[in-house]
């Protein structure tokens, strides 16, 4: 009787981890669009802000310090995506009158 009940037990548990990875056996590989990236179409903010820190940072850099010096990579560019969309049509008809959105 020992026999049958452990055939039994692997039956069940074959049977269930055959159930369980089926969809994953079946699965078809989505192919996805690559989009290029051209570095001649992004636009970018030069942001010319003077930071007053309070102290004179050049006392804490190396002696020959230059932060424009180095390699360039484009993972080091922060990007600032612009906010406006048109959407081709007036979207005031569609708000609450009096609506601001900056407004808490």
């Amino acid at each position: 009787m020992d026999t049958i009940a452990m055939k039994y037990k692997k039956y069940i548990s074959t049977a269930f981890l055959a159930i369980m990875l089926w969809p994953s056996l079946n699965a078809k590989k989505v192919e996805t669009a690559v989009e290029e990236f051209d570095l001649e179409t992004v636009v970018f903010i030069e942001d010319e802000q003077v930071i007053e820190l309070g102290f004179d940072s050049k006392t804490y850099l190396p002696d020959g310090f230059n932060a424009y010096e180095g390699k360039f990579s484009l993972k080091a560019i922060n990007y600032v995506e612009n906010d406006t969309v048109e959407l081709g049509f007036d979207t005031q008809m569609y708000l609450p009158e009096a609506f601001d959105p900056y407004k808490k």
